[in-house]
């Protein structure tokens, strides 16, 4: 019969094995800058996704493979929304990451976060996926990860994964705002695949800035409304879907297609989900009178 410290010893050497069956495919991105990001090699022919904000420049880029070889990098897009870019090496037959089920995906799980940060190689964390949360982007399903493995600066463009060395999402510490936070596999393969096709990803574009407002308690009850935030459109852009859908500055934005706005976190996450072309309903206040406008959404350019 094993004895605790046997079961320990085994567990760590299984950890070990996954770092090591893993670590081929986490590469270090060069942009020329002090700080290098993390990348994973997403396609054995040369496609590597890693974080846009820790890909700094578009020109001058290159990856480091965990044996030290430097491949030349091109830039093929970036997505500002979700904050990933995908780049191209020169090279086949590189390790690809392996990647989860999304339905074996759950908070509870132990994972495994790697980067390699800078010029110190790889580094790794051990700890849960605390909450695994459903999002869409346009109109695909996805979801994001908190993980309380300690992500390191650095760490951006890491892969996060499953004790079976499956990539379970990429690590992105400014989407997070500091947090642990991954985006989910699936949501990295819909914007890959949209960049590798098209260059970029051409989101729901509303043409509007709106500020926060507590809605007064008056208007709240004689309006019958269930919430008691809305958006404040401060400014409507010349031409945009807003103008042509008759949204005015001053209008109190409570819902776009049914779904609650009450602030400005809520009216970014409700157009990552809907596509460029689709015609929406808008939920307003104006002059104290609820109002319903509809606008087809578009692309910005």
């Amino acid at each position: 019969m094993k004895g605790p410290s046997n079961l320990l010893e085994q567990f760590s050497s299984e950890l070990a094995e996954v770092v090591e069956r893993v670590a081929p495919s986490v590469v270090r991105v060069d942009d020329g800058t002090r700080l290098t990001a993390t990348g994973i090699i997403w396609e054995a022919a040369g496609i590597v996704v890693s974080t846009s904000h820790g890909v700094e420049r578009d020109e001058d880029l290159a990856i480091e493979l965990a044996d030290g070889t430097r491949h030349a990098a091109t830039l093929v897009g970036r997505d500002p929304d979700t904050d990933l870019a995908v780049l191209r090496v020169e090279a086949t037959g590189l390790p690809e990451i392996a990647r989860a089920e999304p339905a074996e995906v759950q908070a509870g799980q132990l994972a495994l976060a790697l980067g390699r940060p800078g010029v110190f190689g790889l580094q790794v964390t051990l700890g849960l996926l605390s909450a695994r949360i459903e999002t869409q982007t346009n109109a695909q399903p996805g979801y994001l990860l908190h993980t309380d493995a300690v992500l390191h600066p650095g760490f951006s463009g890491g892969a996060l994964v499953d004790v079976r060395g499956r990539l379970v999402g990429l690590i992105d510490l400014m989407f997070g705002r500091g947090r642990g936070v991954a985006l989910g596999t699936p949501i990295v393969a819909q914007v890959a695949e949209t960049i590798l096709k098209q260059g970029r990803v051409a989101r729901g574009y509303l043409g509007v800035r709106t500020q926060g407002v507590a809605l007064p308690d008056s208007l709240v009850k004689s309006l019958g409304l269930e919430q008691q935030t809305g958006l404040l459109v401060i400014q409507v852009e010349n031409a945009s879907p807003a103008e042509q859908g008759g949204l005015l500055v001053g209008d109190i934005l409570l819902a776009i297609d049914g779904q609650p706005v009450r602030d400005g976190e809520d009216l970014r996450r409700s157009l990552r989900a809907l596509p460029a072309g689709k015609q929406i309903a808008l939920d307003l206040v104006r002059g104290g009178e609820r109002r319903a406008l509809q606008a087809t959404l578009g692309t910005r350019d």
